[in-house]
């Protein structure tokens, strides 16, 4: 008789070899480009889906986002697993600013009210001290 132990110790061994290595970490109002592999009849290409991503669900190897984006005035979604070998690579254009898990609210928008502020980021900057700085610009002469 087989534990259960074993066969769940067996199917996380098999999900954690499935996993993909080099996975972008995705969040709700990220702009993505999913190069997606499409297969027709017996070529097969990769087509890009450029959107943004208005919600991530599930964990391990069943982890899915859906991504969003306007094709010829209509809104087109479409839900990717993010470690399915159709997809090529994620590519994560821009970081939105978003106060929500789903963003499903996106569907009922239109135009630039359908907008997501860009999350900015701080430059990291070599601070130098302020003493060092004055030192520097006012050279002391004998005179003074």
């Amino acid at each position: 008789m087989i534990s259960l132990y074993a066969v769940s110790n067996v199917i996380s061994l098999l999900e954690a070899e499935s996993q993909r290595k080099n996975v972008p970490t995705l969040i709700p109002g990220d702009t993505v480009k999913v190069h997606a592999k499409v297969v027709e009849g017996t070529r097969e290409r990769i087509q890009i889906f450029e959107g943004i991503v208005i919600g991530c669900r599930g964990s391990g190897t069943k982890e899915a986002f859906t991504v969003r984006r306007i094709a010829h005035g209509v809104g087109v979604e479409r839900s990717f697993l993010l470690h399915s070998p159709r997809i090529d690579k994620i590519d994560v254009i821009r970081h939105g600013k978003v106060r929500r898990a789903k963003l499903y609210y996106l569907r009922g928008k239109v135009g630039k009210s359908a907008r997501i502020r860009e999350k900015r980021q701080a430059v990291a900057t070599t601070a130098v001290p302020a003493d060092t700085e004055v030192a520097a610009e006012t050279p002391e002469t004998a005179e003074s």
